[in-house]
């Protein structure tokens, strides 16, 4: 899968960019865990990829309202919530991320690799763009 660049995600909507960042926020917390220091490479990752539209409170605000929906529905729910809540087009870009994060401390846990794999299969991915994006992981 291709890196759809930057120019891409500045032309995304405030909710559709909340999506993609509620997906690698679930893969950095799927290991039951989310350290200062996980919250910190999360945070600059976000920064990163938004390009500054989500830093500060507007960050704190969009994790808040992901813990509580995490709390509240589960993780299962929360992935058939991006299903419906992800256009077809940003799926994959939504499961490279996730596997970005997954990738950043250089180890794949099993919960988030099982996370990826229920991600792939909620958002109906095709299983050679899954395979790709594992792969990809196990290359980096």
């Amino acid at each position: 899968m291709d890196d759809p660049g930057a120019e891409f995600i500045v032309e995304l909507a405030d909710h559709e960019l909340e999506a993609l960042v509620e997906t690698m926020y679930l893969v950095a917390y799927s290991d039951g865990s989310y350290s200062a220091p996980e919250r910190a490479r999360f945070a600059h990752c976000v920064s990163k990829l938004t390009d500054g539209r989500m830093a500060g409170a507007h960050f704190d605000h969009v994790v808040a309202r992901i813990v509580c929906r995490l709390r509240d529905d589960g993780m299962e729910a929360c992935v058939r919530a991006l299903r419906d809540r992800l256009a077809p087009r940003l799926r994959s870009v939504a499961l490279i991320l996730a596997s970005d994060m997954a990738a950043a401390d250089g180890v794949l846990h099993p919960a988030e690799r099982k996370l990826l794999l229920s991600l792939a299969d909620a958002f109906q991915m095709h299983p050679e763009e899954t395979r790709e994006v594992l792969d990809g992981f196990a290359s980096s």
